[in-house]
């Protein structure tokens, strides 16, 4: 082989490895918000989420960046998603996870603009959030609404654009309630933070659904949510370790496949057998008492 032909294949492989579908991740997860002061909050397990899902992830092919307990501030957590986006190239794989309490919020609060018709907002809930609000405290800024989030996605689709995949999971809930018995923790609250005490939030008796935008110039996303809006995300107990339920089904399906899905309906498929096979061991590995929900 003469240079000249030596140069040409360095070059197309070159070229062909700029544009390799790259696979990056991104997972939050909080477990001691009590380490933070705010003792209105249970500790949880996200943390425990992150550790068990980040090796599987890797072996996965993914570069895996991670966000835990004091890191997961309201700033911590918009900082990362901004340089994450700024970093994502056309055509990536991209995993995000949200392992954390989740709470509703009075739709418009701190002049956020009004678009929900049962008045209340999804949020989640950064380490450094409080609970209940103050006219002279915390008024919710440091929550992280569905209104919010939903920008940065949509950046993030943009930059992924049609070749690429988003995969967005939020192992959390807003809805439950905060009973707990010896085996289980729950995650969230049905309290929803508002200015004014007596708007009491009333869970649906049916779960929200909305429709991700489509557009040619967006990546395909599929939302994963651990329950519908009006049940409680319990978490689950492993070999004597608690994590949530969401967060097991998702590394038992992984470990059972020998990579990770390019396309977004194999994973909800893997996925839904792998939670109707524990429901069917009445093992608690997925509870009985909460759906899973897929947005696509």
């Amino acid at each position: 082989m003469n240079r000249m032909s030596l140069l040409l294949v360095f070059v197309v492989a070159f070229h062909l490895m700029g544009n390799a579908q790259r696979k990056r991740a991104l997972l939050v997860g909080i477990s001691n918000y009590r380490d933070y002061g705010y003792k209105v909050w249970r500790n949880i397990h996200g943390a425990e989420d992150v550790a068990l899902l980040c090796p599987e992830l890797r072996k996965k092919g993914y570069k895996v960046e991670v966000l835990t307990n004091g890191q997961a501030t309201y700033q911590g957590i918009i900082n990362a998603l901004g340089h994450f986006i700024e970093r994502t190239r056309k055509g990536d794989m991209v995993y995000l996870q949200f392992s954390c309490h989740g709470q509703p919020v009075e739709d418009g609060l701190n002049g956020r603009g009004k678009d929900e018709e049962d008045g209340w907002d999804e949020a989640l809930v950064p380490i450094d959030a409080g609970k209940t609000y103050h006219p002279q405290g915390y008024k919710g800024e440091r929550h992280i609404t569905d209104d919010e989030l939903k920008q940065y996605i949509l950046r993030l689709r943009k930059r992924i654009g049609a070749r690429g995949v988003l995969y967005v999971v939020f192992d959390a809930c807003h809805a439950g309630n905060m009973e707990r018995d010896d085996f289980e923790t729950i995650r969230g609250t049905n309290e929803g933070l508002t200015r004014n005490p007596k708007n009491k939030y009333n869970p649906p008796d049916k779960g929200k659904r909305s429709k991700p935008q489509k557009a040619p110039y967006l990546s395909p996303v599929l939302y994963v949510e651990a329950c519908e809006s009006y049940q409680r995300n319990q978490e689950i107990v492993f070999q004597g370790h608690q994590y949530g339920a969401l967060s097991f089904n998702i590394w038992q399906t992984l470990r059972g496949m020998k990579s990770f899905p390019l396309n977004e309906q194999v994973f909800m498929s893997r996925l839904s057998e792998n939670i109707s096979d524990n429901k069917e061991k009445h093992n608690r590995l997925w509870p009985g008492t909460q759906t899973i929900v897929f947005e696509y």
